[in-house]
């Protein structure tokens, strides 16, 4: 935004069900949400235990109803029936929303890290490695753990030009953000890999993790 001059909005959507939310352009633009409810979208936050709504602040996994849905997978009515239930579409996002109602994704339901019982949402310890002034890009994913369930595994590519700081030095800074949440070890990449639309591949880093893994046995 400084760069440019101009604002920069954050949205949510699916092709299953078009662009569901945005934070729009006449009212309050808050920065890290992805906004508003579209029109003709309704929004429910449930919890995995009986499907319950969740009061704001909570995080659970958000439950679509509009008339751009998608009428289905083709030819697979198995993975449709997953993932539409009563005309309701299980997005399998973990959001929460806040007391103005704006959103905030919390991450893929299948990409939380569960720890000690505990849920980890990657992209939150990604955002606080990301404040380290040496941190170009960082990704976060969880390993199997026969006494914690999931340890987190951070993956740094370091800023071109910049001093690589030890893995010590980010794993205290991270502490101090995101507390118990802290990756358990670091691992220093020179290229970081992005999927198609940018995005950290969080698979190329678990293909990556398990022929490490592979190596070490």
């Amino acid at each position: 935004m400084a760069l440019t001059g101009h604002p920069v909005s954050e949205g949510y959507g699916m092709t299953e069900i078009g662009l569901a939310a945005l934070n729009p352009p006449s009212v309050v633009d808050k920065l890290g949400s992805v906004g508003l409810p579209s029109p003709g979208f309704v929004f429910d936050i449930r919890g995995d235990q009986g499907g319950r709504e969740l009061a704001n602040g909570e995080e659970g996994r958000l439950w679509v109803r509009t008339p751009s849905r998608t009428a289905g997978y083709w030819n697979d009515p198995a993975a449709t029936a997953e993932v539409v239930r009563d005309g309701w579409l299980d997005t399998g996002d973990v959001m929460k929303a806040d007391a103005d109602g704006y959103l905030w994704f919390c991450g893929r339901k299948k990409q939380i890290i569960v720890h000690d019982g505990s849920n980890i949402c990657p992209q939150e310890v990604e955002e606080a490695l990301l404040e380290h002034p040496a941190v170009e890009s960082a990704g976060i994913i969880g390993m199997h753990d026969l006494l914690h369930g999931e340890n987190v595994r951070a993956y740094v590519e370091i800023k071109p030009g910049v001093a690589r700081p030890i893995a010590k030095e980010l794993i205290e800074f991270a502490r101090a953000r995101v507390g118990y949440k802290t990756p358990e070890e670091i691992v220093f990449l020179d290229v970081m890999p992005l999927n198609a639309t940018g995005k950290i591949d969080r698979v190329a880093l678990k293909k990556l993790a398990a022929g490490d893994h592979a190596h070490a046995l």
